[in-house]
């Protein structure tokens, strides 16, 4: 009786602690977070209506890819910036580039990219936003990408799945996507916390991408980087996005409002880094109302709206 009792108190210990273990970005009571580890997606690579997408180029893709991952580059739903500089391409356009991967509306979508550093981690950052901006709720991103996954020894393969055309619709949460007049208004008036994604150098105004018409930030914006919010390049580490408590400490110490209720909009060069800031600053932390400005600076300098150049002051926010 009393080795019962020991066993069955032993079985309630493993439990707990198998419980404990889980990180809070797994799958709970059927719900999924913004992030999945590649321990999590080794063991549910084939859990039905998982799917799985490869945002690197086609020729990595050729190369090796996770097992079942279907090919959709990043370049497909980037900013060409020719005319006007949205991410987001049209409804006919994201609903092919979607159907044909296998995408059904009830899939749970995993993205990931290389995760060498923050330029690859960004990729399926942006990828994640795009989805969530689409409408489509179920979605995470692989942690450490597709680097930590063979890092840690895990199989690729070269094989392509066979894809049964998916019924993805698209049902656009304009929430979730800033355009021009309501970064210049939150500039004016401090309506909404205007967030630089770009490096520090960057947002300063000392260096610009060749591409960006003008030099600097967005008046009123406060920075912060996209490369601090990961593990990317530590000891050779992939990027692994930092624990919730350094990423609140990171905010905090930017100058972003601790009220989740606060509207911020985020930005960088293309939406790219501004995807992943998204992802931290809404999914991870909790800020209920986060957009993304997809023109970015490629559009704001277009327009000949005023920069702030050499300086790191911010401009008092009416919230």
């Amino acid at each position: 009786m009393k080795c019962t009792i020991k066993y069955m108190v032993l079985l309630m210990i493993t439990a707990l602690l198998a419980l404990t273990m889980v990180p809070l970005s797994l799958s709970m009571a059927g719900e999924t977070g913004p992030l999945v580890s590649t321990q999590w997606l080794d063991s549910h690579n084939q859990d039905q209506g998982l799917l799985i997408l490869d945002v690197r180029t086609k020729a990595n893709y050729s190369f090796a890819h996770i097992p079942g991952a279907v090919s959709v580059p990043y370049a497909a739903i980037e900013p060409k910036c020719e005319k006007e500089c949205y991410v987001i391409p049209g409804e006919k356009k994201i609903t092919e580039i979607f159907r044909k991967a296998g995408m059904n509306n009830n899939s749970h979508v995993i993205v990931y990219a290389h995760g060498n550093n923050v330029s690859d981690a960004s990729k399926a950052g942006a990828a994640y936003w795009v989805l969530k901006a689409l409408g489509h709720e179920k979605v995470s991103m692989l942690n450490g990408g597709f680097t930590k996954w063979t890092f840690e020894g895990r199989v690729v393969t070269r094989e392509v799945p066979s894809i049964k055309q998916g019924n993805f619709k698209p049902s656009d949460d304009r929430s979730l996507i800033a355009v021009t007049p309501d970064v210049t208004k939150a500039s004016d008036t401090g309506s909404a916390v205007l967030v630089d994604a770009r490096n520090s150098v960057q947002y300063f105004g000392h260096e610009k991408r060749a591409d960006v018409q003008c030099f600097g930030h967005i008046p009123g914006a406060v920075n912060l980087p996209a490369d601090f919010l990961s593990n990317a390049g530590i000891n050779r580490a992939p990027a692994t996005m930092k624990s919730r408590e350094q990423l609140e400490q990171i905010v905090l110490g930017a100058g972003i409002p601790s009220d989740r209720k606060v509207h911020l909009i985020v930005y960088c060069n293309t939406a790219q880094l501004a995807g992943l800031n998204y992802l931290v600053l809404k999914d991870i932390l909790g800020y209920g109302n986060v957009s993304v400005y997809d023109g970015s600076m490629l559009e704001y300098c277009s327009t000949g709206l005023p920069v702030e150049r050499f300086s790191w002051g911010l401009k008092r926010h009416n919230l």
